[in-house]
């Protein structure tokens, strides 16, 4: 009865072996990193367990305290196979994915001793105190390979939103239950010889099928945690960011290779060095600094600079400083022409407007004091969107209070005009006060410069804030004006004729809104307007 469940035990094994042999097959659809070393394992090591299982049907030693033959063999294509195992967990964790022959050569090589002294003791040879220390030491180094993968993988279960523990364990199951197994053979035959191919059969079921529904649901597979690693890696390479790690000191440790390439300087010079040396101010400086110089291969460069300790009880700092003298410059430079337009212009333009009063005649003096008030207007206009796009606080803002305010800002020029005004009852929301209002006038005089005769204003509620919509039943806004805006630029041969619409565009991008302008009949301008609490 006892031969007869060994034999049923080995059955099982057998066709354990032949279904991961199989579930290679089923991985050759799977195109991921580290899948090719996972395909061997499963094929080597498939093979090699349904081996033990034809050994242990034809071959077995009733001597209980000899190490039956098929667990020999067993441990044998364990230790071939946990080499793929090892590769496809330094793949598959993004630490190392591209080994060369030579590598898999070397990892290969330590095993030759206890297949060596398998074929020595098999072909009759008496044993060698020497072959089977060097086995134990080759067997531990084995079952460090198996032991270590498994924690590459376990560890990236903690880190990888895609890949969950159950996913970790089925990946790393196999390889250590089954050599766990193997190794108690010897001590499980003093017992009894059902427990050794019992608990060998167990294992491999149990590490085979946590294998398969690995694979069977493909996610942990088709994305694997090398993605956030090797990602990682490509930031520190790829940004123009000054990157420095220092310790409690100060000395820099690290840096990445835009450092490098920056600085004035090489990496031998700038490691162990303080980083006040090359930035011109210490740690705690830094953290205070909105901006810093430093000296570069370019020349000098404003950098902004941002601190970050390691560690609850600091062990040190990563800096990071990026890029921002061109910005400074931009900054500055939209801010003198801003001055120069607020207050040369306008004083320039009081100069023509009191001159052409004096002269005589009646189109000349009118002509320059239209244009010098059109070039007042767009002055303010000018000023007005520099506001609403510098302003970040939001308010409660009424919108019909702020319709009715865009419509009668135009009406007293449009008395021929007729203008209907609908909006919801509750129509207050949180957004830009002054970039809404900004919109409101510019959708709104636009509809009042091309209507022929009507105007409609109109609000209507959504879930999380309002829809305006402004119609005229005019010509429409010319092509032109409407391809500069879609363009979103404004070149020698394609320009609009004013600020007008640019104000719109950008206030309700300013406000998170959607802007869609329609001029089939008419002009219809509809832009939605965020409720931001």
């Amino acid at each position: 009865m006892m031969v007869a469940a060994a034999d049923v035990l080995f059955l099982v094994v057998i066709a354990v072996g032949l279904s991961l042999v199989g579930l290679s097959w089923v991985l050759r659809m799977t195109d991921s990193l580290g899948v090719t070393a996972l395909r061997a394992f499963a094929v080597v090591f498939g093979a090699g367990v349904a081996a033990t299982g034809v050994v242990g049907l034809v071959a077995r030693d009733p001597e209980p305290l000899v190490q039956p033959l098929w667990a020999q063999i067993g441990f044998f294509f364990w230790a071939v196979s946990v080499v793929p195992w090892f590769l496809f967990a330094l793949a598959y964790t993004g630490r190392y994915t591209d080994p060369t022959r030579r590598v898999v050569a070397g990892l290969w090589l330590p095993f030759v001793v206890p297949f060596a002294n398998f074929v020595w003791l098999n072909a009759g040879g008496s044993p060698s105190g020497v072959l089977n220390a060097l086995s134990s030491v080759v067997f531990i180094y084995g079952l460090s390979l198996a032991v270590f993968g498994a924690l590459l993988v376990l560890q990236a279960t903690r880190s990888y939103v895609h890949l969950s523990v159950w996913d970790g364990l089925g990946l790393t199951a196999t390889p250590v239950l089954v050599v766990l197994a193997l190794n108690s053979t010897g001590n499980l035959q003093q017992s009894a010889l059902i427990l050794a191919p019992l608990v060998y059969a167990f294992a491999l079921v149990a590490g085979t099928a946590a294998l398969w529904a690995v694979v069977v649901r493909r996610s942990a597979l088709n994305r694997p945690p090398a993605v956030e690693r090797i990602g990682r890696r490509a930031i520190a390479r790829q940004t123009d960011d000054l990157v420095f790690i220092v310790d409690a000191d100060g000395l820099i440790v690290e840096c990445n290779s835009a450092a490098v390439g920056t600085l004035p300087t090489t990496r031998d010079a700038m490691l162990a060095a303080p980083a006040s040396e090359f930035l011109g101010a210490d740690t705690r400086t830094l953290r205070d600094r909105e901006t810093v110089t430093v000296d570069t291969v370019a020349g000098e460069r404003q950098y902004d600079p941002q601190v970050s300790t390691l560690g609850d009880d600091p062990l040190g700092a990563v800096l990071s400083l990026r890029d921002v003298t061109e910005r400074q410059l931009r900054e500055q430079r939209l801010a003198v022409l801003n001055r120069v337009l607020r207050h040369n212009l306008r004083n320039k333009l009081d100069v023509i407007k009191s001159h052409a009063e004096v002269l005589d005649g009646e189109e000349h003096p009118a002509t320059i004091t239209d244009t010098a008030d059109e070039l007042d207007r767009l002055g303010n206009e000018a000023r007005r969107i520099d506001r609403f796009l510098s302003a970040s606080s939001t308010a409660e803002v009424d919108l019909a209070e702020a319709m009715t305010r865009a419509r009668d800002a135009v009406t007293g020029e449009y008395p021929e005009i007729t203008v209907s005004l609908d909006s919801p009852v509750d129509a207050v929301v949180t957004t830009n006060r002054e970039a809404l209002e900004a919109a409101l006038e510019s959708a709104v005089e636009n509809a009042f410069s091309y209507a022929d005769s009507a105007v409609e204003i109109t609000a209507e509620r959504y879930e999380d804030g309002c829809t305006v919509l402004i119609s005229d039943d005019g010509s429409g806004i010319p092509e032109l004006e409407l391809r500069s805006l879609d363009s979103g630029t404004e070149t020698p041969l394609q320009h609009g004729t004013g600020l007008g619409l640019w104000q719109l565009k950008w206030a309700v991008t300013t406000i998170g809104g959607d802007l869609t302008i329609e001029t089939t009949d008419g002009t219809t301008v509809q832009f939605t307007v965020p409720d931001r609490p």
